[in-house]
């Protein structure tokens, strides 16, 4: 099987849509998320999923197999999921110490004093468009009352309190996109300089993905960006990055859950002084 799109004028604009899509799925998934499925109690990993898989099947139909790797050997294909799996301990090992490192920079920063008590600031959007008509008042006079959008932590954890299989199927898509199509991308320019461009830019938009959990997860994630990377260029398939991100993710998954569990219920006594918080930790 090879790309489906027969001409190369066409295959060109196909794989500038497909390296814009590629780069720009999570942002896509927000949006989408914000405009038709957040009111349906729909999670945004869920949406961010089904961008995935689409972008996925768009590399396929554009890069052929070459969307999930190259022409791989045979001890490629077995040697990927064993060398994956070893390595996702020493992945979430490392995205461990540089979150708790983060956290340990952030415990001894000073705390402003503030000479007055003020509320939080938060941000207001005014209404637009149909939106502005619903909320007008009587009779369609009158501007628009502003709306309150904020995204606090608790909203941030429960977008990722999901069931263990939309954290692994997210890594895999995530795999199949940033180690999959990207590269497939990277792999198909003539230049060296655009290849190592393309898979440079690859490897931080995965990293710059988690940056709604903060820059110390942006940084976390760089360990796992580059192992898979390097999994995929000595192996030729995506099969070591899909295993190692799935078993990082299923850590995740499992350390967010013993995190959940032992959180103390409201009207708990607060913790002793001098109890280590606990380190915020995100997976996908």
């Amino acid at each position: 099987m090879t790309s489906l799109i027969p001409t190369p004028e066409l295959r060109a604009t196909a794989l500038a849509a497909l390296t814009l899509c590629a780069f720009s799925a999570l942002a896509l998934a927000s949006h989408l998320h914000v405009r038709f499925f957040d009111h349906r109690g729909v999670h945004t990993l869920q949406v961010y999923a089904g961008v995935l898989a689409a972008v996925t099947g768009f590399g396929l139909v554009v890069l052929g197999p070459a969307a999930l790797g190259r022409e791989a050997a045979v001890w490629g294909l077995v040697a990927g999921p064993v060398l994956g799996a070893a390595a996702a301990p020493l992945i979430a090992t490392a995205d461990t110490a540089i979150t708790r490192r983060f956290a340990r920079r952030a415990s001894t920063r000073p705390t402003p004093v503030r000479t007055t008590a003020t509320a939080p600031r938060t941000r207001a959007t005014r209404a637009v468009g149909a939106a502005a008509k619903l909320t007008a008042g009587a009779g369609g006079e009158g501007p628009a009352p502003a709306v309150e959008r904020r995204w606090t932590a608790s909203r941030r954890d429960s977008d990722v309190a999901l069931p263990l299989v939309w954290l692994v199927a997210v890594g895999v898509l995530e795999e199949c996109v940033f180690r999959g199509a990207l590269t497939g991308v990277a792999l198909h320019q003539h230049a060296w300089s655009l290849r190592v461009l393309i898979l440079l830019l690859a490897t931080a938009a995965f990293a710059l993905s988690h940056i709604f959990f903060g820059w110390a997860q942006v940084v976390a994630k760089l360990p796992l960006s580059c192992v898979a990377l390097a999994l995929t260029l000595a192996t030729g398939t995506v099969l070591g990055a899909v295993v190692a991100h799935a078993l990082f993710n299923a850590r995740i998954w499992r350390y967010q859950n013993t995190v959940r569990a032992t959180a103390p219920r409201p009207g708990a006594p607060a913790s002793a002084p001098g109890a280590k918080p606990r380190v915020q930790r995100a997976g996908s």
